[in-house]
């Protein structure tokens, strides 16, 4: 199946050792590895991060580079970034106790560093986000409320 013209098409593939244990390749030949597991107290091993911060950990990656790529045309530049992301998860559609339109309620995205250039042009940055980074706008179409808080310093 190909994709729609225009489209870019991205690519992960996995085993499953176990019931709880995925090994993830991805890359163009495969290169790269994720592993994600359960906790013992979900019949897992603890052998790699839980899919979900897996899940998150993406939203967080997607965020710095879409963030890098907008400052970039804006004419800001960042420091070193550190970036956190928490969501809180309603377990009602996992279990199997209500089908719920988006999982995650709400997700909050920390973002601090430094930063210098045009930051004028910082409220464009902030407001093209949420629609730029193809994670962020997962979640806002899904009806998740999403957060961020910037804490910027000006060097």
């Amino acid at each position: 199946m190909s994709a729609p013209t225009g489209h870019i098409p991205i690519r992960v593939s996995a085993t499953a050792p176990n019931a709880t244990r995925t090994d993830i390749s991805a890359g163009r030949a495969g290169e790269f590895l994720l592993i994600c597991d359960e906790p013992p107290e979900r019949h897992g091993n603890n052998e790699g991060m839980l899919p979900l911060e897996a899940f998150l950990s993406g939203y967080v990656a997607c965020s710095n580079v879409i963030i890098n790529m907008i400052a970039s045309e804006l004419g800001i530049r960042f420091g070193e970034l550190r970036l956190r992301a928490k969501g809180h998860l309603n377990p009602k559609g996992y279990l199997g106790i209500e089908q719920i339109k988006a999982p995650f309620s709400q997700v909050t995205l920390e973002i601090a560093g430094s930063a210098s250039g045009e930051l004028s042009n910082l409220d464009k940055l902030k407001s093209q986000l949420r629609w730029r980074c193809p994670a962020a706008a997962t979640f806002e179409s899904a009806g998740t409320e999403v957060r961020e808080i910037w804490n910027l310093e000006e060097t």
